[in-house]
């Protein structure tokens, strides 16, 4: 019985390969139809070429270091107040993240 599967499955797998080779080679339709996916192809080729470039671009700028960026410091003792207020302000909010993340992690780790 495995015999002849093997012969079927072959039989059909050849008859649809070379159908498809007819139909590309012999036809007008087909030599259009296999110079169109040529073209296309050569099109998504260039076009996942261009992808990958601007990823690599993007992974340029990424890797700059922090230090880089300029910060402007206050100039009066009232602007030196206020980033003081929205520095404990920002270290409350962080706090509050962490407590939450780690409640979470509590909660799903009795599980």
């Amino acid at each position: 019985m495995s015999k002849n599967h093997s012969f079927l499955l072959g039989a059909i797998v050849g008859g649809i390969a070379g159908a498809a080779t007819a139909l590309f080679l012999s036809s007008e339709k087909g030599k259009q139809l296999l110079n169109e996916s040529a073209v296309r192809g050569k099109q998504i080729l260039h076009d996942l070429s261009e992808i990958k470039n601007e990823s690599s671009n993007v992974d340029q700028e990424e890797q700059k270091p922090f230090s880089s960026i300029s910060i402007p410091l206050p100039s009066s003792d009232a602007e030196q107040s206020d980033v003081e207020q929205l520095l404990k302000e920002t270290e409350q909010a962080v706090h509050d993240v962490e407590k939450r993340l780690n409640k979470g992690n509590d909660t799903h780790g009795e599980n």
